[in-house]
């Protein structure tokens, strides 16, 4: 562990490689990258099984009063809390937490260290960009369903992890999810990404909803189409710069997607779609396996031709039975004594 002191004389620690954690249980192998509020680090326990271990970043706590390190360190262990709450295949896992060194820890899976924002080169197919949206998307109805929202969905957030020979995407870093209803009193600049945050989390008092989140993953939709960020919600709400549409930039997109992107990133979030679900049915995308919807009429089941075979069979067979039978039945009723009369003696005189 190597510890410096920085200009106000605040104690700053940093872990470097082969540092042991919690009495050697982990070891750190390197530092994975530092965000605006945590450091992650990949380490590895006694068995060799690797893991992500996720702390506050202390350059962060050294430039806030103790109101504000207070808060933000409440923040973190919340994020465990929320994310325990959370289950769901494409939302990271967190395994375990615990203190060291004074400094509070999160234990999560370790899906991959490659991003939607490390993808080269930075377009995908429209198939391909729905389906990992479709799983965020998802991920998010579960968030949204235990009235949080994650606030901070950009493709950096979102990991592509390896499974059964496909790619899947992965929901990451928690730290600025809050209740539905909490009301931010303070300044949140600080906290947004630029080109991926709706306007109302640029502002005081904003009392947040699913709408939020769904601006920012129809403007991830947009990076990965196009290859660019949009322009930022604050440039286009005060400086009045506009938003070029998506197919401007990519003509492959189909009208459908680039309607629900544009939809997504309204300005007014009583203008965007109100749940994930809504969004996710504009793009066309059915349950869990993405799919789009056709704008062409249905056709017709292909008939199986081995069942339409097998079926005249046992009815050619059935036929044969009742024709064998017939010469049988005849000949029992004629000799029956209990055989209706003809229709001649049963004349009135």
């Amino acid at each position: 562990m190597k510890i410096n002191t920085n200009i106000l004389g605040v104690a700053k620690m940093a872990w470097v490689a082969g540092d042991r954690l919690q009495g050697g249980k982990y070891t750190i192998e390197k530092e994975l990258g530092r965000g605006r509020f945590g450091i992650t680090y990949l380490v590895r326990n006694r068995n060799g099984d690797r893991f992500v271990i996720k702390t506050l970043n202390d350059d962060l706590l050294n430039s806030l009063n103790q109101l504000e390190r207070e808060r933000l360190k409440t923040m973190f262990l919340r994020e465990a809390l929320k994310l325990q709450k959370c289950k769901h295949k494409y939302i990271v896992e967190v395994v375990d937490s615990f203190e060291e060194a004074d400094c509070l820890c999160l234990l999560m899976e370790y899906v991959n260290e490659v991003s939607l924002a490390d993808l080269r080169p930075p377009t995908l197919s429209e198939p391909e960009a729905l389906r990992y949206i479709q799983q965020i998307g998802e991920a998010l109805i579960v968030v949204h369903e235990n009235e949080l929202i994650h606030r901070d969905v950009h493709p950096g957030n979102i990991l592509l992890r390896k499974r059964e020979g496909q790619l899947e995407a992965v929901l990451i870093d928690f730290g600025l999810a809050l209740d539905f209803d909490h009301i931010l009193t303070t300044s949140r600049t600080k906290e947004t990404s630029d080109g991926f945050t709706p306007p109302e989390l640029y502002a005081k008092g904003t009392i947040t909803r699913a709408y939020s989140d769904i601006y920012s993953l129809a403007a991830t939709l947009y990076r990965l189409l196009t290859g660019r960020i949009p322009v930022d919600a604050v440039k286009r709400k005060v400086d009045g710069e506009h938003l070029v549409s998506p197919k401007e930039f990519n003509d492959q997109i189909s009208p459908r997607v680039n309607r629900a992107i544009l939809a997504g990133m309204q300005l007014d979030p009583k203008q965007r779609p109100q749940s994930m679900r809504e969004w996710l049915d504009l793009l066309g995308l059915i349950g869990e396996t993405p799919q789009l919807v056709p704008n062409v009429p249905p056709q017709p089941n292909p008939i199986n031709w081995t069942h339409v075979i097998a079926a005249i069979a046992a009815i050619g067979a059935l036929l044969s039975g009742i024709a064998a039978l017939i010469p049988i039945i005849t000949s029992s009723s004629s000799n029956s004594p209990s055989h209706s009369p003809s229709p001649s003696s049963s004349k009135t005189p």
